[in-house]
């Protein structure tokens, strides 16, 4: 290890340490990928909790290599920010540490052998959820604004899409209803969707973004990242939720379509029994 960081390790920042074997089945890089890779799981279950740009920057590994000890680095070229594409300091409370650990473990947990995933994720049966975490870890590495919406859009489509007829309003209708039970609520919600929908259409097809208007890109980046905190929320902790999202297309799309008529139905009824009161 260089001068450099063993510095970095002795300033009080905070260290992520583990002695343990390493698997017959893996080599020390191999295995140091494999730690990398779970505190970037890690990472990422903080992000639901609340927003925020805590990174690794470098691992290391300290082997026996016969009677040699060996040092080697690596790390993820992944750099979050926060949906403002900021990078502010945050501090989390033993109490938080304890619930993230909790969450990470039951429902976030990385393979033990990353190398044993295919070359492209999308080659093989990934649930909609593992695809959607997957862009949304995207959309928190993107250092633009632009592409951050255009990930967190394309995490909702992931999540969402049986179909491409009416995208934006099919999503933006989903995404409401399944959030919220509020016509409000979901009115707010719709709205969000469809603004991110409007931005990432721009970035995809080569429109520009006028400065003017950076405000509203910031806004609508943050209501998204919001939205797929408390999405990605309720499925990881809800087994019902979990059920319907691994659903076929055409059996979650029934699920989604018995979801807005009912709550539709359940609007007009409420509404009907106010009036008569």
């Amino acid at each position: 290890m260089g001068e450099m960081e063993v510095a970095a390790l002795l300033t009080g920042a905070p260290v992520l340490f583990a002695e343990a074997p390493i698997r017959s089945d893996m080599s020390p890089h191999q295995y140091l990928h494999s730690r990398l890779h779970e505190i970037q799981s890690f990472l990422m279950t903080t992000w639901l909790f609340q927003d925020n740009a805590i990174n690794c920057e470098l691992g290391f590994v300290l082997y026996a290599n016969g009677p040699v000890e060996t040092a080697t680095s690596n790390f993820l070229a992944h750099l979050y920010s926060t949906a403002r594409c900021e990078m502010p300091h945050t501090s989390l409370s033993r109490e938080q540490l304890r619930e993230m650990r909790k969450l990470h473990r039951e429902a976030l947990s990385p393979p033990d052998h990353p190398f044993d995933r295919p070359v492209s994720q999308l080659t093989s049966t990934q649930p909609r959820v593992t695809r959607a975490i997957y862009l949304v870890n995207a959309a928190r590495g993107a250092p633009d604004i632009g592409m951050k919406v255009a990930h967190y859009c394309t995490g909702f489509e992931t999540l969402f899409a049986t179909s491409q007829a009416e995208l934006a309003h099919q999503l933006s209708e989903r995404v409401a209803c399944y959030l919220h039970q509020s016509p409000e609520d979901r009115l707010t919600a719709y709205h969000c969707v469809k603004a991110a929908y409007a931005l990432r259409s721009k970035v995809v097809h080569g429109s520009t973004l006028r400065k003017e208007k950076l405000d509203d890109a910031l806004a609508t980046s943050e209501s998204c990242d919001t939205v797929a905190r408390q999405l990605l929320r309720r499925i990881l902790t809800d087994a019902e939720s979990q059920r319907l999202f691994e659903r076929n297309s055409e059996a979650f799309e029934e699920a989604m379509l018995k979801l807005i008529f009912a709550r539709s139905a359940g609007d007009h009824t409420t509404e009907s029994s106010s009036r008569s009161k």
